[in-house]
């Protein structure tokens, strides 16, 4: 197996990710490339599915799909006009990801 280098500044991204499914799903992920229009990385939590480094699938996420906010968040607010706040994209050190899990 190949492994890459991580980005240097904040490589842990967590968020929710609305992709194909019916509400978004939390993901974690070591980030090895970071641009406008994608992240890509090493995904070590999909869902309730949490994996450890060796077994972390290479996955990239278009940022536009990234949720504006949690399916918790949706619930409590019934206007849909102000969903449209900051994304759920969250991105700390290692250090964070060692000591909290993901």
């Amino acid at each position: 197996m190949k492994t890459y280098p991580l980005v240097r500044h904040r490589p842990v991204a967590r968020f929710y990710y609305q992709g194909n499914h019916t509400h978004p799903v939390r993901r974690t992920v070591l980030l090895i490339e970071s641009r406008p229009k994608f992240i890509r990385g090493y995904e070590l939590r999909e869902g309730k599915v949490v994996r450890q480094f060796g077994e972390a699938p290479i996955k990239t996420y278009t940022r536009s799909k990234i949720a504006p906010s949690t399916p918790y968040q949706r619930r409590k607010k019934k206007d849909s006009r102000k969903l449209a706040g900051p994304l759920t994209l969250e991105r700390t050190g290692v250090v964070e990801l060692v000591l909290e899990g993901a």
